[in-house]
């Protein structure tokens, strides 16, 4: 498994870093922590699966104009989302705390203002959030390889999907910058 993931995470990563970062990106114009937010694969399966249902949703939405008819997305985006919106409920518990880490490392100003907020309350703004910041941040260009993506996940529960996105994401920032002779540039 660990070759795979190798091998696909310089790939997959680029291609689903929206999603996650919408979920980390939740409260524009707040004052963020100075140190970046550190969450571990469990805590980041959690706040992707959580998030899932939105940014399908969003990605749809984005990329409607720019994919055929016949895409994935255009054909089964909608259903996907609401196969996995209906296991949010289960996923809340262990996002809300990876969610108000990322909210508030260092003691950050989002924490305090959303912690006040009503769990539900909390919950629509994630989601109005995740789903508004993924559709305005997909470039057009991506969309195809987007498609596609969220077509071979599909099968997949969102556990396995949110997994497979966070063991991706670490594998790729844990990566050498070079591949036999080949050098990858960083940033």
């Amino acid at each position: 498994m660990q070759g795979f993931a190798r091998a696909i995470g310089p790939v997959l990563a680029p291609m689903l870093a929206p999603m996650l970062t919408s979920v980390l990106a939740i409260a524009p114009g707040i004052t963020w922590a100075a140190e970046p937010v550190c969450l571990t694969r469990t805590e980041a399966t959690s706040l992707i699966a959580y998030a899932l249902p939105q940014a399908i949703s969003g990605t749809a939405k984005r990329c409607s104009a720019a994919l055929p008819a016949d895409a994935f997305l255009r054909r089964h985006g909608g259903e996907l989302a609401a196969r996995y919106a209906g296991q949010k409920d289960k996923y809340w518990p262990q996002a809300k705390p990876a969610f108000m880490k990322t909210l508030g490392a260092n003691g950050g100003d989002a924490s305090g203002l959303s912690r006040n907020l009503p769990d539900d309350s909390m919950r629509q703004l994630a989601d109005v959030f995740v789903e508004g910041f993924v559709s305005q941040r997909i470039a057009l260009k991506s969309c195809d390889k987007l498609d596609l993506a969220i077509d071979l996940l599909s099968p997949l529960p969102p556990e396995n999907t949110a997994g497979l996105i966070a063991l991706t994401m670490e594998v790729a920032s844990n990566a050498e910058p070079k591949v036999g002779h080949i050098t990858l540039c960083k940033g």
